[in-house]
């Protein structure tokens, strides 16, 4: 029988499972924009995100402090343009992985997305897209001021789905955050490769 028989709803994380990870070139636009070398802007850009994932700081806030960590000073102006570069790389959506979604939900499976992101991010996809539409529940971690792999964040889709934690599968390409699942009894699959986890739970 094939895995994906054995669940009753299915919960995906957006980044690197929905959408393509950030490529090299993304990185490298948004370093130059905020006039930092791409190797430290990378570092930086993730050490600061997980407060602006949780609603803890504003985008003018995370952008400063990813800039003054690096001696450099953003104008109002390229505040904006990073934040419409960062959006924008977030948002290469990967159609097999809708389709599958929409296949879930025809077959009678409950779906949820359970991400961890920024404000900006969520209101784009809100109001320039209807992807959102695609799930019986949405958890994102600037509207619970909680971020995976905290059990608030898990707690909030759990509860919005509906759907007991152990006719679940949980499907994220970060381990922490799959590990964090299971502590609540989700079944959890780190999501590497698109087309063997796609093989591992259809066949």
């Amino acid at each position: 029988m094939a895995l994906v028989s054995s669940y009753q709803g299915f919960i995906f994380d957006y980044g690197g499972v929905l959408v393509h990870h950030q490529t090299d070139e993304d990185q490298a636009r948004l370093a130059h924009r905020a006039g930092i070398a791409q190797p430290l802007f990378t570092e930086l850009y993730w050490a600061h995100r997980l407060p602006y994932d949780k609603d803890s700081v504003t985008a003018p806030e995370y952008w400063v402090g990813v800039a003054q960590s690096a001696g450099a000073t953003l104008t109002t102006n390229a505040i904006e343009e990073l934040i419409e570069l960062d959006t924008a790389s977030w948002m290469q959506f990967d159609s097999v992985m809708w389709d599958w979604i929409g296949e879930l939900r025809a077959a009678g499976k409950r779906v949820a997305m359970l991400s961890n992101m920024p404000r900006e991010l969520g209101e784009a996809l809100r109001t320039r897209t209807n992807r959102l539409d695609s799930f019986d529940h949405v958890t994102l971690s600037y509207e619970v001021r909680s971020a995976k792999p905290e059990p608030a964040a898990f707690e909030h889709c759990l509860e919005g789905l509906g759907t007991p934690a152990d006719q679940l599968l949980f499907l994220d390409d970060r381990i922490a955050n799959v590990q964090g699942a299971e502590l609540l009894g989700i079944r959890g699959i780190q999501f590497i490769d698109r087309d063997e986890i796609l093989l591992r739970v259809r066949s």
